[in-house]
């Protein structure tokens, strides 16, 4: 099982149900990833960043470690069984 990390934008102006969106994400994945804080201090494999608009702030102040796989998306526009294929490479 993957172990991912999941990072929302402060919401201040969402053009999208950035919620809804990573359930479906979530249920794409039927159970091969682990979903975590970015803080988990267990370490992950991959970082998703869900941003709310092309403002895309938790961007700006990014660090992981390394070799950790970051995915940012900035609309809900990527079919969810992609975003879990690339969170899984």
């Amino acid at each position: 099982m993957r172990k991912v990390a999941l990072k929302y934008c402060g919401g201040c102006n969402p053009a999208f149900d950035r919620v809804a969106y990573f359930n479906e994400i979530k249920s794409a994945a039927r159970g091969l990833i682990d979903w975590v804080r970015s803080d988990d201090e267990e370490g992950f494999q991959a970082l998703l960043i869900i941003n709310g608009c092309n403002t895309a702030c938790p961007e700006r102040d990014l660090t992981c470690g390394q070799g950790v796989r970051v995915l940012s998306l900035r609309n809900n526009e990527m079919e969810p069984d992609r975003v879990v294929e690339i969170l899984l490479e």
